[in-house]
């Protein structure tokens, strides 16, 4: 956006026609007489009725914008969870540094600004940083093909340089773009444009949030069961076309060299005023910027107290920033935690991100054209007041989010504490079996029914454990009889290591009745994908090593066949040593009920895989020695039974108060700043972005043993902290206008007295400025 300098007015104005000012007026006060908004007749007017070309150069410039958000909004959709699946970080760590990079993102716009407005132009700088951001997100690509480069350290320097380049070039284009029309013949015009820009960015971001994760998941590339290559590489290649296109237009562009970047003058007063606070004893000012006016304008030092006014609102708002900006860290891995499933089609965790701009989309239209017009004439819904609003919405949003991740509580991975293990005894027999188990400090019986399994949990670990089974009598089943007694007698099935699993499996052997332990442990944690976790045992007394034997799970779809193979090579390590059973590893497969083929030989199905859940099939000859097979399947990890869709409340709350908060306080910034400070308010307003992911740094970083429930409402507290410090900082806030408005009433008053003045000028005046200086009642921003 352009900015009208105060010597603009007067340009081409020749010598002999400048006022003198007289000695006692203030340099800036012009006489009344003089009318400096109207030049001269011989300076040429633009004629707001001149029809101009519409400028082509916007084009490249709307479609450069397109594809670098798509890059960059594709890119970080998929961010988190990269660094948990490939990085190998924990939810935590990976939490830390997607914040660490949208902290970068927003903290270096301010140099960026700098950067163009005072040495190398809008044009280069964007031109520069893009190939410099477009480097980084190749980088990153090719970072993520595995065994190709040190995957953590080439990732991490690429999401360094996005942040420069991303960062950089944020607060030029849309000026650049800007630059591209003459005012006000084309102002029209230059608002079609924005509206065409910002729809971009939104289609940019849309599509890429959507597309991304599919790449992510449904495609494998390299080996994996993911393609990050190809989920960074399509955004990395958008990006590549985004510096062609942009320099492309060259030709086209209105290039306007650079004039000089108000942001070091505000800093430079700022310090001046500061140091002579200090160094000058004995003088006074009414404000402590004033200790600048031995060397700053006037006007500069106003407009400087003005943004810091404006900036002093803003302390607590960096609170929003933290909450909302973790819809792609915490809510994403709690969407891990979720059944995606919605009937014929999965919605993936990270996708749940693309519900924001979608209400964004319904919800801003709406506010602006039926819900503020009806609290307009009431004044209940001023600026601050919607910026409290959407503090209030934000910080609600995540006590939902708290309640929400508390009902998933019992869907979570029971993982043992250290020193400490878990059983799972598995009944394969066809009747009722009875267990006495015995584990130093814990011992217990269970009865297990027919093809059915319990579990013992938090037993001590690196401890001798001791099981006996036995049956009522040596009918099982109505078809197999056991010889001799029916007990096994006290076994001794080993150790178990701490904060582990151990299946221990009930059979038989030559009709007598067997316990044993698997050594392996089970997998207990859920797929860091969300995907179901599946594995076998096979009990056979056919079974032969390394014959080429093996199991196969088959699903076919309208669109797709889903097919995973367990190669059955050599039999299992048992406690006590039991011949024909063979234990495979788990793989992550889709959703959905699976034919099972045993050696191509179809033994039954495998019913309803739901995302998270780990399952353990235990594929077993038919016990009355006949062809047929038996299909028990063992629940390891309870699935993700909460439906995905019940995040729509907390991302409607959320987006209901970023409307109130964010499009309000943009508008709010914008018009509070003086004309000459629009671009630093601005450069605030980000900072105010990045020192919110830094408060999620900070917090995440010294919580350690708080569930995530508690770190929700943790946040929430928080936020109900900020929204108290903002009311009471905003409480006495005067509005720009209403000041304004205070003034011109103050003078007209003046003007009305002073006709009723005697001669005695010097008490008139004296009177006069006592008048001039009693202001009339404060603006409360809250209070009215």
């Amino acid at each position: 956006m352009s900015r009208k300098s105060s010597s603009s007015s007067t340009e081409g104005v020749p010598s002999t026609t400048k006022p003198v000012l007289p000695p006692y007026e203030e340099p800036n006060s012009p006489p009344d007489k003089l009318d400096l908004d109207k030049p001269p007749l011989d300076v040429e007017q633009p004629d707001k009725n001149v029809k101009l070309k519409y400028p082509k150069s916007v084009f490249f410039i709307v479609i450069n914008e397109f594809c670098e958000r798509f890059n960059y909004y594709g890119m970080r959709t998929v961010l988190t969870l990269y660094m948990k699946q490939i990085l190998d970080f924990s939810e935590d760590k990976a939490t830390v540094l997607y914040h660490t990079f949208l902290m970068l993102c927003y903290f270096t716009p301010i140099p960026g600004a700098i950067l163009a407005d005072t040495y190398l132009g809008k044009f280069k700088t964007i031109a520069i940083l893009s190939c410099i951001y477009a480097f980084g997100s190749i980088l990153l690509a090719v970072a993520a093909i595995p065994n190709f480069l040190p995957q953590t350290g080439f990732s991490m320097t690429g999401l360094l340089i996005i942040a420069i380049g991303t960062g950089g070039i944020k607060p030029c284009v849309s000026a650049f773009g800007g630059d591209q029309f003459v005012r006000p013949q084309q102002d029209r015009q230059l608002e079609a444009f924005f509206s065409v820009f910002y729809f971009s960015i939104n289609a940019g971001s849309l599509i890429s949030t959507f597309i991304t994760p599919i790449l992510r998941e449904d495609v494998n590339c390299f080996g994996d069961e993911t393609c990050y290559p190809l989920a960074f590489g399509v955004p990395a290649i958008l990006m590549i076309v985004a510096v062609i296109i942009f320099i492309a237009g060259k030709p086209l562009y209105t290039i306007k060299k650079p004039e000089g970047n108000i942001m070091g003058e505000f800093f430079k007063c700022i310090g001046h005023a500061i140091s002579r606070r200090f160094k000058s004893k004995g003088e006074k000012h009414d404000h402590w910027l004033d200790f600048a006016s031995d060397k700053f304008d006037k006007q500069l030092i106003e407009d400087v107290k003005r943004v810091l006014a404006v900036a002093f609102v803003f302390i607590p708002l960096p609170v929003f920033w933290a909450l909302y900006d973790q819809q792609g860290s915490r809510w994403t891995f709690q969407a891990t935690r979720m059944n995606g499933d919605l009937g014929g089609f999965v919605l993936k965790p990270d996708q749940m991100q693309i519900i924001n701009p979608l209400l964004i989309l319904l919800l801003v239209p709406l506010f602006e054209a039926v819900i503020y017009p009806c609290f307009k004439k009431s004044g209940l819904l001023t600026p601050l007041r919607r910026i409290g609003c959407g503090l209030v919405l934000c910080g609600l949003s995540f006590v939902i989010s708290g309640f929400l991740e508390i009902a998933l509580e019992p869907t979570y991975a029971t993982i043992p504490a250290d020193g400490r293990m878990q059983l799972n005894f598995i009944n394969t027999l066809p009747c009722q079996v009875n267990v006495t188990y015995r584990v130093t400090d814990k011992n217990g019986d269970l009865s297990i029914k027919a093809n059915e399994y319990e579990f013992v949990q938090d037993l001590e670990a690196d401890q001798d454990i001791f099981a006996s089974a036995f049956l009522e009598n040596a009918d099982c089943g109505g078809y197999l009889q056991f010889n001799g007694g029916f007990s096994t007698g006290e076994v001794r099935l080993g150790k178990g290591n701490g904060t582990k699993g151990y299946s221990i499996l009930i059979t038989e052997r030559e009709n007598e009745l067997t316990i044993t332990r698997l050594n392996n442990e089970e997998q207990l944690d859920k797929s860091d994908t969300g995907d179901p976790s599946v594995a076998f045992f096979v009990d056979d007394d056919t079974f032969q090593e390394y014959a080429g034997l093996n199991i196969t799970m088959r699903q076919e779809t309208k669109k797709k066949t889903y097919e995973y193979i367990y190669v059955l090579n050599d039999t299992a390590a048992t406690t006590p040593e039991v011949e024909y059973i063979v234990q495979t590893e788990y793989q992550k497969t889709e959703i959905g009920t699976y034919q099972l083929f045993y050696n191509e030989t179809p033994v039954g199905k495998l019913e309803n895989l739901i995302q998270g859940g780990v399952y353990r099939v235990v594929i077993q000859k038919a016990l009355n020695e006949s062809d047929s097979y038996h299909v028990m399947t063992v629940e390891v990890t309870p699935p993700n039974s909460v439906n995905i869709l019940w995040l729509l409340p907390q991302y409607f709350v959320v987006t209901v108060g970023e409307v109130m908060f964010s499009v309000t306080g943009l508008t709010f910034s914008y018009s509070q700043a003086p004309l000459s400070m629009k671009s630093v308010m601005q450069a605030i307003w980000l900072l105010v972005v990045a020192f919110g992911n830094l408060i999620d740094i900070i917090v995440i970083q010294f919580q350690s043993d708080m569930s995530q429930a508690d770190e929700f409402f943790l946040f929430a507290g928080i936020m109900g902290i900020a929204v108290i410090i903002f009311t009471a900082m905003s409480w006495n806030y005067k509005y720009v206008e209403d000041e304004k408005k205070e003034n011109e009433d103050e003078k007209k008053r003046l003007s009305t007295a002073s006709d009723h003045k005697t001669d005695s000028s010097s008490s008139s005046s004296s009177s006069d400025e006592e008048v001039y200086a009693k202001k009339g009642e404060e603006n409360k921003a809250f209070s009215e």
